[in-house]
């Protein structure tokens, strides 16, 4: 029943490397749920046992501080996966995992997707090519919110939306339904009120020109 979705499974980068065969197996263990906007898929230190992949929708991955301030790690959408971990340890979610829109998720449970790399050592190899890759994204993303300024920060996370979702033109680079200022600021460690100023700072530098939600990205400047 579940072949049907072997197309969205190709678009997958976890799994965007097997073969044919290799999508079929992988195809025979999903199960989907839905998920209504502001839905929890699931919570910190809750016991992760499955694999998520984004049918339909977006969902945020995010922390909360002691005072309840919001902190998004990311906002995963259309073919994006997340809870990748839960099928290789046994240990609780490291974040939450809230629906930013009503979705649908294709899941699959750690004892078949266990039992499926232990028949099929190619598939094993690839999906660790890829979890190895996100472990290096992490800890960019960590370099970046340790060393840089908060002006550049909030520069490095426009210029991450900008390379996944703008649209290049010559040297420019335009997000046409950017991320609101409180999203920025939950991305980079910061206030909303901080995060209006450095855009105003990056504004006046002449590296981003911003008109409501629509932001461009100019030639960003060597030196900076």
């Amino acid at each position: 029943m579940m072949r049907r979705y072997m197309d969205n499974l190709k678009n997958v980068s976890l799994f965007a490397t097997l073969n044919e065969k290799d999508i079929e197996i992988i195809s025979k263990i999903l199960f989907i749920s839905t998920y209504a906007k502001g839905e929890i898929v699931f919570q910190e230190g809750e016991k992760g046992d499955s694999l998520y992949i984004v049918l339909k929708g977006q969902v945020k991955v995010c922390l909360y501080d002691e005072d309840g301030r919001e902190y998004i790690l990311a906002v995963i959408g259309k073919d994006g996966f997340f809870g990748e971990l839960a099928l290789i340890d046994e240990l609780p979610r490291s974040a939450n995992v809230i629906a930013l829109e009503n979705s649908e998720l294709l899941i699959i449970r750690r004892n078949e997707f266990a039992k499926l790399l232990m028949e099929n050592p190619a598939i094993t190899v690839a999906i660790l090519k890829v979890l190895s890759r996100r472990l290096r994204e992490a800890d960019e993303r960590i370099k970046w919110l340790a060393f840089l300024s908060v002006e550049g920060r909030v520069l490095k996370y426009l210029l991450g939306v900008g390379e996944k979702e703008g649209i290049k033109v010559k040297d420019y680079v335009i997000i046409e339904k950017g991320p609101t200022q409180i999203e920025i600021a939950s991305s980079c460690g910061c206030s909303r009120e901080t995060v209006s100023r450095m855009v105003k700072s990056l504004v006046k530098k002449g590296i981003l020109s911003v008109r409501k939600r629509q932001y461009t990205l100019n030639p960003v400047p060597p030196s900076f």
